[in-house]
């Protein structure tokens, strides 16, 4: 008997292709009560500060006990965890570090032809909050690739929130050592948004929000974003892949799958390939993957909707399509990946190669695995220590400098209609 294929395979040719357009425009749409519910709470927790919060914890979180994880709590749980676990979180971490410690700013300034002093000042932020989820999964790789750069960065403070009132998994409580944290809040959705941006009465304030989140936390960050800084707005998991005949098809399938099963049912799994032979290897080893897997109904759904592979003319329109679609996660399995990836403008995470499997950017590699979503890859970057600066501009002038640049600056203010602007420069002439 035939297995089913999930994965369609459609000729495309041209950027404006109504299946193309389906897929850059995919994103799931919030109903109105989740955004009125969403803003109920931020406004509750606003007003009603800590009792608040640990209201909606009860409610939506099935919150038990205290809201804060205790020291010995953190200790008992870590100490549980699989050894072989253990080294996977240490070295992960290590990994993380090496790489962002190259993304590190320091401070600098020149002085300028008349004397005049002007430069940035670059500090870490205080306190940053982040969203660790823990509905449909564990993620000590959130924390580590959150937390990481943040500690590069400088940053003291670092409370973790996540919704987990059955108990801390042994691998976040493990990481969470390992990272120096010992600030966790048992609490998820918009309510630990809420805590985090505007504190209570027991958690302080922070200057950021960073980390993933279900449809209310996201929801959450952007409501409160001015009042806090957030990471970005992070949408459902995406991987695009480049195959040729030379890519083993089975190999390419279970990277196709490992971003369908996250399990919104909106993840996107693409494949772009010039090869009609290739195309019908990959969609049967999908179709046998699936079959075979017991997630075989969340993949169908997501592969259903978002699950295709493109099959184009060449490679110079196959690059132009990858880029109009500016994935979270692009893989070039082809016979010579690293010239068709000096092509890419627009991707997240580029994954050269049979043996740069997605899972080894998502887990260990260095590389943050915070990445833009929706397109929005043509315009963000992936996170990184730089996220954790503030930058304070620096200007000192000199009497010469002044008496110089004056005039020209009084004039700028004369011709913009500010005449106290004008007046504060002449008077110093």
């Amino acid at each position: 008997m035939k297995i089913p294929q999930p994965m369609r395979i459609v000729r495309v040719s041209s950027l404006n292709h109504p299946d193309v357009r389906g897929i850059t425009s995919r994103e799931p749409s919030p109903s109105p009560e989740v955004t009125r519910a969403v803003k109920d709470i931020l406004a509750d927790v606003k007003s009603g500060g800590h009792a608040a919060a640990l209201k909606h914890a009860r409610n939506f979180d099935g919150l038990k006990g205290n809201l804060a994880v205790s020291p010995a709590e953190m200790d008992k749980k870590a100490k549980g965890l699989d050894p072989q676990v253990k080294k996977a979180i240490k070295g992960a971490i290590a990994n993380v570090r090496r790489f962002h410690e190259r993304q590190a700013e320091k401070s600098w300034k020149f002085t300028g032809p008349d004397g005049e002093t002007l430069g940035q000042i670059i500090r870490p932020l205080k306190r940053v909050g982040l969203y660790v989820p823990g509905g449909a999964g564990v993620y000590p790789s959130t924390l580590i690739m959150n937390a990481v750069p943040a500690r590069v960065a400088g940053v003291k403070e670092i409370a973790v929130v996540t919704p987990a009132a059955k108990g801390l998994h042994p691998a976040i409580a493990f990481a969470a050592r390992e990272l120096g944290i010992t600030e966790v809040y048992r609490i998820g959705g918009a309510q630990a948004v809420a805590m985090l941006a505007y504190g209570t009465q027991k958690v302080p304030r922070v200057d950021k929000i960073v980390g993933p989140g279900n449809v209310y936390a996201t929801l959450a960050k952007k409501e409160v974003f001015g009042t806090v800084d957030i990471d970005m707005i992070a949408g459902p998991s995406e991987i695009l892949v480049l195959a040729d005949e030379t890519a083993d098809p089975d190999w390419v399938a279970a990277d196709l799958l490992s971003q369908a099963e996250h399990g919104s049912g909106y993840e996107a799994a693409i494949c772009i390939t010039t090869s009609a032979k290739a195309a019908a290897w990959i969609a049967d080893c999908v179709a046998q993957q699936v079959e075979a897997s017991p997630k075989r109904d969340l993949l169908e759904k997501c592969l259903t909707r978002f699950g295709r592979i493109y099959l184009v003319p060449d490679w110079k329109f196959g690059c132009a399509l990858a880029d109009a679609i500016a994935p979270e996660h692009l893989e070039i399995l082809t016979a010579k990946p690293e010239a068709l990836s000096a092509r890419i403008k627009n991707a997240g995470a580029i994954f050269i190669g049979s043996w740069s499997s997605e899972p080894v950017g998502d887990y260990f590699a260095g590389p943050n695995h915070v990445l833009p979503t929706n397109g929005s890859a043509r315009f963000f970057s992936p996170l990184g220590t730089y996220d954790f600066y503030k930058r304070t501009s620096l200007i000192q002038y000199t009497q010469k400098a002044i008496k110089k640049h004056g005039p020209l600056i009084a004039a700028l203010a004369d011709a913009e209609g500010f005449l106290h602007h004008a007046q504060a420069v002449r008077k110093r002439l």
